[in-house]
């Protein structure tokens, strides 16, 4: 195999040399700045071909990967992806790409389409240079795309058009995808850079190597650079996109460039842009590595990218489905009740259930189906992992530890909330989550964790194990406990059920903390306003102008359980005074999660 890829790279550099000995200039000629013609790629299924740039006013060339069914059916016209190399200019991983292609048209795992392997140049950055030396944007959207059309079979519309690409490619897809969505459907960017605001802020090519491309691309000018970026094409065309675009975000988590690109993600969620966002547990910034750890994952963009023109056609929404998905190697599931089905966005309250349940029983017990159905929202009941007999548990990090350490239960949140967005209507603005036991403990977990992708948050009979982690923005917060709950103790410490304490790792912290710890993370007013009714006190520490409100319930007979359900067990009554589900609706109906 080492042979093989050092025969490979040495005739790749032979054929570079004697392209530039072909191309050298003429006694009395300047040689040629930029290599518009790239050595050819020989592999099964990839053609070599140039066609004439009057941007460039030279000769452009290209690679172009036809499934087997172009020549097969003569009368069918086929969907193109634009594949953008990275730096360097990609050329060793044109077989490999095609390779993929071909394997996956032939499993019918994606329709067939042709592949453009785009000349970028080895660090044209897929833009306009400031100097005119290298009008890339120009050559691909205005000349490129419509001599593919003119000279091939092609669906010559945006919804025949992808735009994938990997790092610098990654960055040039989500360029030309966004500034262009009337000319590519849909845009996936994988591994990008540079997608950080500053460019010589660069986590992988480091300060000297992007003073180079600002210098030789952006013409040294860092407004230029920004005025050009994905960012602020993602502002400038946010309704367009939004409205018409098929967009995806991959990145391994141990990328340099990972910080940047889930950056960015947040970006275009505050922009109102839906989009998948992908992140591989355990990948760095290799692009065969990611596309071997997106997997078949990877077709499914492929398929919805192209139902509309290649006969396969998505299913349906259903108001009320059970959907599941993958995350790391574990599949997980949830169950979704009264999404919209007319194309509209409705507000999501993500319902989790406790130790030993599962997203049916939570469904059966919380209540949360009739408010959903009356209130106009969508509940999604959601599943932790399972360790047998149809018990489920959540990864806190603090209890039941040992039947579930291998859960990436944040990674499960954020791969629901972006299904939720991109495929049942969920406005990504008005994601709120609950939980009871233990998922309120993940509940408190994720909310600390993630607290921008969340409107609102309502952990129920619950507590904390740790405050060395602060929430980045604030979070409104309702939390709900019972005075005479002996599972979870409004004192903190132990457990006094001797099946929960064998299974903490650490002592719950006293509740009255756990609520002066929200109100400090969340900026609320010092001074809060306390009603009792019954036997239900309800302390509210209200939000000031740049924080979040921090609501505290206490019913003074309530034990462990869910409020408003039968007892599980004898002894244990849970809150009886309201329903949980009622109550936490009306603490989270006007909450939206504002732009940054």
């Amino acid at each position: 195999m080492r042979n093989d890829h050092a025969s490979t790279l040495i005739g790749i550099v032979l054929a570079v040399a004697a392209h530039a000995l072909a191309h050298a200039a003429e006694p009395g000629k300047a040689a040629p700045r930029h290599a518009w013609v790239t050595p050819e790629i020989m592999a099964p299924g990839v053609s070599f071909h140039t066609f004439e740039s009057a941007a460039a006013k030279a000769s452009v060339s290209y690679h172009l990967y036809s499934p087997t069914a172009y020549d097969r059916e003569p009368e069918r016209r086929f969907p193109v992806v634009y594949w953008l190399h990275g730096s360097r200019g990609g050329l060793p991983g044109i077989p490999k790409v095609a390779a993929r292609f071909a394997a996956a048209i032939d499993a019918g795992k994606t329709p067939p389409c042709l592949v453009v392997f785009v000349n970028g140049l080895a660090n044209g950055m897929y833009v306009d240079w400031k100097d005119g030396s290298a009008p890339l944007e120009t050559i691909i959207v205005k000349e490129l795309v419509r001599h593919i059309d003119d000279s091939y079979r092609t669906i010559a519309t945006r919804e025949g058009r992808l735009l994938d690409g990997y790092s610098m490619g990654g960055y040039g897809a989500a360029r030309l995808g966004f500034k262009y969505p009337d000319v590519f459907r849909s845009v996936s960017i994988m591994g990008a850079g540079p997608l950080q605001a500053d460019l010589l802020e660069a986590p992988r090519a480091g300060r000297r190597r992007a003073e180079e491309v600002l210098e030789q691309v952006y013409g040294g000018d860092p407004e230029y650079f920004r005025s050009v970026s994905p960012r602020v094409l993602a502002e400038r065309h946010a309704e367009a996109i939004a409205r018409g675009s098929l967009v995806r975000m991959v990145c391994g988590d141990r990328d340099e460039t990972f910080a940047a690109n889930r950056d960015f993600h947040e970006h275009l969620e505050r922009r109102g842009i839906p989009h998948a966002w992908i992140v591989l547990p355990g990948v760095d910034h290799d692009p065969l590595g990611t596309l071997e750890a997106l997997g078949d994952a990877n077709w499914d963009f492929y398929r919805h990218a192209f139902a509309e023109r290649a006969d396969i056609q998505p299913p349906p929404r259903k108001p009320d489905a059970d959907i599941s998905f993958t995350v790391g190697r574990q599949d997980r599931r949830a169950i979704v009740v009264n999404a919209p089905t007319d194309g509209s966005r409705r507000p999501a309250v993500i319902v989790l259930h406790g130790g030993m349940g599962s997203a049916d029983s939570m469904r059966v017990t919380s209540g949360f189906d009739a408010v959903a159905r009356s209130e106009g929202f969508m509940a999604v009941y959601a599943e932790g992992t399972s360790f047998g007999d149809e018990r489920h548990a959540w990864n806190t990090g603090f209890l039941m530890r040992r039947l579930v350490q291998d859960a990436d239960d944040i990674a499960y949140f954020d791969t629901l909330i972006d299904t939720l967005v991109r495929e049942h209507g969920a406005d990504p603005s008005r994601v709120c989550m609950t939980g009871g036991s233990n998922g309120g403990m993940m509940t408190f977990v994720y909310a600390v964790t993630r607290p921008e992708r969340l409107a609102a948050a309502a952990p129920v009979v619950a507590s904390m194990f740790t405050f060395e982690v602060r929430p980045s923005v604030p979070l409104p917060i309702l939390i709900i406990n019972g005075a005479r709950d002996d599972e979870v103790p409004l004192e903190g410490g132990m457990s006094r059920n001797p099946v929960v304490r064998r299974a903490q790792r650490a002592p719950f912290k006293p509740l009255d903390e756990v609520v002066r710890f929200w109100v400090a993370s969340n900026n609320s007013r010092g001074n809060p306003l306390i009603e009792t009714r019954g036997t239900v006190t309800t302390t509210n520490y209200e939000a000031t102008q740049e924080g979040a409100v921090t609501e505290f319930v206490v019913d003074s007979e309530g034990g462990h359980g869910w409020p408003g359900s039968k007892p599980r067990r004898e002894g244990v009554v849970p809150i009886g005074s309201f329903s949980a589900a009622e109550r936490i609706w009306q603490f989270f109906h006007d909450k939206c999660r504002q732009p940054r």
